[in-house]
């Protein structure tokens, strides 16, 4: 079998990926519990053993040590069957079968049945893929959608807390039951869920406190991110019938309003540094090509926008060898509305003429249209389009 792949997921090592670590939205499918349940175990199945350190194998060990093992005399019962007969010590506990070679290898795959029920019951209930949309005015969306996936868990880290009820040897097998109340396989998810929390609020403080654009934007797209991770630690928690002692979605919906407002009111915002009447074709060149390539508007600058400034130097004509030869100097600053400056590009342009001054500067025009000087421009202005 091929080697797999394991993945931390809160409290839990999962082999398939984590609940919720899907971003992709797809069509909403209701899955039944009985049909979770047995998309698991089969997966389960075919899982191969985890390899198990010594101190995982003697802490089972030591577990499986303190129930009675008892050796089976009913021939015609399957070592499987027998277990089926021993129950949990409540009704709502969560229960697993694990049968190797020795009693502490039997209590390490019950363990990992618990696992895996633990991962069918979210599946069936609860499980949900949630991605980040732009609508068509341009504001963030939280979607939500349901995915069927099977995804198995093959170790507990509170392992411990599964505690061995039975253990029975038949024909040279050890069979062990095991079992778990749903509060001791809910604590690590508890824990995770606080500090995923705390984590949220800090990035959305971050948010609310930066006035830089770009960091703004990214501080939001953080708070975000660990916001989808703990609504899926949540979906476990509900699965396991725990709900949370803290609420933080009044908080992060509080915060997503002031992201749509932030973004519905960025933009780049043009202004021209200098009116000369000689450089108002270089000046509506360098526009039209800003304004091909961005969302430009020509208009007072909004709070949170990025304000642009060009300066268009006079043409500086020299004559040489070969005729004459015309450079102008293109400016563009970027900054906030208020005048804190972000960036600064310049680029050099030239324009020769064989014959007259007109010549070289319709050269020079010709090259502040289309001339590759634009292309470290861009490079910048890339950074200022927000995701």
């Amino acid at each position: 079998m091929n080697s797999l792949k394991f993945l931390f997921c809160g409290g839990l090592i999962s082999l398939f990926g984590c609940a919720g670590s899907d971003y992709t939205a797809n069509n909403k499918v209701n899955v039944g519990a009985d049909e979770a349940r047995a998309r698991a175990a089969q997966a389960y199945d075919e899982m191969e053993p985890v390899p198990s350190s010594s101190s995982q194998k003697s802490e089972a060990q030591g577990v499986a040590s303190k129930v009675v093992l008892q050796t089976s005399s009913v021939s015609n019962v399957s070592l499987s069957e027998q277990l089926q007969s021993y129950a949990c010590p409540n009704v709502d506990d969560l229960r697993g079968i694990g049968i190797a070679d020795d009693a502490g290898a039997a209590l390490l795959m019950a363990q990992k049945d618990i696992a895996a029920k633990i991962q069918s019951v979210v599946v069936a209930q609860t499980e949900q893929t949630r991605q980040s949309n732009v609508d068509a005015a341009g504001n963030e969306t939280l979607a939500s959608s349901f995915e069927a996936k099977t995804k198995v868990i093959t170790r507990l880290q509170n392992a411990q807390d599964a505690k061995a009820v039975a253990s029975l040897n038949v024909g040279g097998k050890n069979g062990v039951v095991a079992c778990m109340q749903r509060s001791d396989a809910a604590r690590p998810f508890v824990k995770e869920s606080s500090l995923l929390q705390d984590s949220v609020a800090l990035a959305i403080k971050t948010f609310e406190e930066q006035k830089h654009p770009i960091v703004k934007n990214k501080a939001f797209k953080n708070a975000r991110e660990v916001y989808v991770r703990l609504l899926a630690v949540e979906d476990v928690l509900h699965g396991l019938g725990v709900k949370s002692e803290k609420d933080i979605k009044p908080v992060f919906d509080a915060a997503q309003q002031k992201y749509n407002d932030f973004r519905s009111r960025y933009a780049f915002y043009y202004q021209e540094e200098n009116g000369a009447d000689e450089s108002a074709e270089q000046r509506r060149s360098v526009f039209e090509r800003i304004s091909a390539k961005y969302p430009v508007r020509a208009a007072e600058c909004s709070e949170g926008g990025l304000l642009l400034k060009l300066n268009v130097s006079p043409a500086q004509c020299i004559e040489k060898s070969l005729g004459l030869s015309c450079t102008a100097t293109l400016t563009l600053n970027g900054s906030s509305c208020d005048g804190e400056s972000y960036f600064s590009v310049n680029g050099k342009v030239k324009g020769n003429g064989r014959y007259d001054k007109s010549e070289a500067l319709e050269r020079l025009n010709q090259n502040i249209s289309n001339g590759d000087w634009f292309n470290d421009w861009a490079k910048e202005l890339n950074k200022w389009r927000l995701e």
